[in-house]
This record gives C-alpha cells, structure tokens and sequence, in this order.
C-alpha cells in the first residue's frame, strides 16, 4: 500500500513541478492516504531539523547550501515547514520502498509541529535557533510551545541550542541528550538594558530574577542566577563581530548582511557543520560565497533611493523588532514605510494586540524624517506610533495598498526602509523586478 501511495504522489510531484506547483500538496495527499506514511521512511545517514520562531529558512538554507556541495542532500527548503512539507521531503529523499537514496535530510519545522513529526522521526541533530511569543491566536504562549517541543525530544537526539537565548538554553535542563551551543559575542549592537519585553527574565530553577551583562537583541544576551542554579552555557562556538567581518574558530567569513539575526544564523550553521565534521574549508568558503538571497532582507538602489526591504512577521514582534534595530543602526536620513493588508495568512484574525509588544519607540528618531503607513490598518499603526511619542507630523497615509510603491518613493527622504509583511513584500518584490532590479 505504502509503496503505491510513494509511486502515485512521486508522479504527482513531478507533474505539479511541470505545472509550476507542488509544495506540500503531495505530502498532504500522502498523508490523507495514510495518516503514518511518515514512519515507512527509512532515515539518511545525517538528518538535522530546524525550528525556532525565525531565521528556521534562512538557517535550513545555508545549511543545504554547505552540505549539497559534500554529498546527495534533500531539504523542503522551498516547501512547507508544517507536516505535509516534510513528507514531500521524504517522498523526494526516497526509493518507492521507502529507502532513502540520499545522504542528508535538511528539515524546517514549524514549532508546532514538532510534536507531530517527531512522533515517526528522531532526527540526528535538531536545531533551536530562538523561541519568543508569537501569533497567539495559533501559538498561545510561548511556554506552551516550549513545553510540545520539550516533550517531543529524543534523548538519542543531538542538540544545537542557541546560548543566548535563556528559553533555549532551558532545553537542557533534565535532559542528557549530548548538547552543543553557539553564541555570538558582545558587540556594537549590545546594550547593557534591554527595551524589549523579555519572554524569560526569570531563572526557571528558582525563580529568581536573571541578570543580564548585556543584550544583544531580544531576549538574547548573557544572563546568569545568582543562585547558580541557571547561566549562560560556556561554548567553544562563538562569533565574533567586527564591522563586516566574522569570526568563528578561528575561521573569517566576510559578511554581506551585518544584521545580528544574519550573524546568529550563520553562527548556528557554522556550529552544527563544525560537530558533524565537514570539511571546514568548504564550510568557511560557502558562507563566504553565499549567493542564497536572505529571505527577509532585500537591499538596492532604485531610482537614486537606496531602497531596503525587510520582511516583518505578523504577531511575531520578535521579527518586527530585528527590523527595527537594523534601522536604527544605519547612519543617515530615513523614510520607514510599514504596512500589511491582512493580520495573519492563515486565519481571519481581528487582533492587533501584539503591535503593543514590538519596540516602536526605535523609530522616535530624528533621523527618521518621514513614516509612511500603508493599507487597511495604517490607522491602527499610527495609534501605536502617537504612544511612543512620535510626531505625527512625520506621518503620512497611504490606504491604497495596491499603488502604495509609487506613492512612498514619491515622499522618500532620505534611504528607505519598508518593514512589511508577506503580503506586500512580494508585491513589492514583484514590483521592483518588473523596473529591472535584480532581486
């Protein structure tokens, strides 16, 4: 039965990829046909899952770049991250048998799905990058997340846990899985207090109140209990950030996005390639080739206006507040142009109550000269910008989503920055490609 639901959607997929389509379709469609097909797969020599609240694409990427160029690899990378992305990934890495025929398997998964793939898989290594609130009417708090993903860990499953991150660094605690962890050092994006509404500030042993040496952004920096019951984990994997360069080991890989979530991905692949014993000069040389566009990051001239677009998750205020920090640390005059046409997309959701926990008081700058708000909530954006005590005299509206390029280039002073969400950076992309920007 297996063998013939394999055959039919491996035929399947490859008429959808004719046809331009075929992401998780046939991976649903297995799974529809055999709710358990997960478990006739027979596992690649080296599997590494990702999750994480972001930079899961990003980190799943870069890791498929280094390891198709030192044996046969199969990723979902430009499939879905739930559970019907992962068994097209399956699909793709085996034999009609369920056998694989690949060495590798590199999987982004969402966080909320964890606990159902795990059920059929115990991958080699599993990657947790960060964790923070997000999408509440999906997620619910974080600790929720936390506590699915936690019971979902094998303990014949090697982790790659990011140190500076208190909510992962808390994987550890009762396990005996073998634990390796990177972190980057404290650089010139650090602060010695953070602005942010921290998901973990207290130690989860004593609840005693962590202290915290520094942040580099978020919740992620350098804390310890004074109880000594929780601290920062020593690890030998730290990156080290000097202008455009970094510094791992020893290793220099010149950077082409400066941005912290940028830094910390790279940091994580150089980790986890490092343990599982790749040749490092390939490593290095890949990352310092990276041609892999950053999904959420899109930088160029247009028009004489040196444009940025940074793609914003929704209900992740996480996302929105990288964003907001790579702006503030760019010298210069700035228009920041924010938007979305829709909350979520994947529900029909009416709230907005995580605006409230993103980090707009970044953009009470005078370098900032103008803010453009963009769509059917601009208005609900503005509110929140007036309790941050930025003048609205810098606002300007633009409810007309579908025209909204040419009017924000036309109010542009200064560089611009867009911090949209899905749905108007690929109409934006869209939109820049159709002028002849290579993107």
């Amino acid at each position: 039965m297996n063998y013939l639901i394999v055959m039919f959607v491996k035929i399947l997929k490859f008429i959808l990829v004719r046809l331009g389509h075929g992401t998780a379709l046939p991976g649903d469609i297995a799974l529809k046909l055999n709710k358990n097909i997960l478990s006739y797969f027979q596992m690649p020599k080296t599997t590494i899952f990702i999750t994480g609240t972001t930079g899961k694409t990003t980190v799943s990427g870069t890791l498929y770049e280094i390891y198709k160029k030192n044996c046969k690899t199969v990723s979902n990378i430009k499939g879905s991250n739930l559970i019907g992305g992962v068994a097209t990934a399956l699909i793709d890495a085996s034999k009609l048998n369920g056998k694989t025929k690949v060495d590798a398997l590199i999987i982004e998964v969402d966080e909320r799905y964890v606990k159902k793939v795990f059920k059929y898989i115990t991958p080699k290594y599993f990657i947790i990058n960060n964790l923070s609130r997000d999408q509440l009417a999906r997620n619910g708090h974080f600790d929720l997340v936390f506590d699915e993903i936690n019971n979902s860990i094998s303990p014949k499953t090697h982790l790659i846990l990011n140190a500076d991150d208190p909510l992962v660094t808390k994987f550890s605690l009762g396990k005996k899985n073998k634990i390796t962890y990177y972190s980057v050092s404290k650089n010139k994006y650090s602060k010695d207090k953070s602005i942010n509404k921290l998901d973990l500030c207290y130690c989860p042993v004593c609840n005693t109140k962590l202290d915290f040496k520094y942040f580099n952004y978020g919740n992620l920096g350098y804390y310890s209990c004074k109880n000594k019951d929780f601290k920062h984990p020593d690890t030998k994997y730290v990156g080290y950030l000097d202008k455009d360069t970094l510094t791992i080991c020893d290793s220099v890989i010149k950077l082409k996005n400066t941005a912290l979530y940028n830094v910390y991905n790279l940091v994580c692949c150089y980790t986890l390639a490092s343990v599982d014993h790749i040749d490092m000069s390939l490593v290095v040389d890949t990352l310092n080739d990276l041609s892999l566009k950053v999904k959420r990051l899109n930088e160029f001239t247009y028009n004489n206006i040196k444009t940025t677009l940074l793609l914003s998750k929704n209900e992740t205020p996480l996302s929105y507040n990288q964003s907001l920090d790579y702006i503030k640390s760019k010298k210069g005059d700035k228009t920041v142009a924010i938007g979305f046409t829709r909350i979520s997309g994947r529900y029909d959701l009416k709230d907005l109550s995580w605006l409230y926990d993103i980090n707009f008081e970044l953009l009470n700058s005078k370098d900032i000269k103008r803010i453009i708000l963009v769509g059917p909530f601009a208005y609900d954006i503005a509110v929140r910008l007036k309790l941050e005590g930025i003048d609205t005299k810098k606002f300007k509206y633009c409810l007309d989503y579908d025209n909204s390029l040419d009017y924000i280039l036309k109010n542009t002073i200064g560089d611009l920055y867009c911090v949209v969400y899905f749905d108007l950076n690929y109409k934006y992309i869209d939109y820049f490609k159709k002028r002849g920007v290579n993107l």
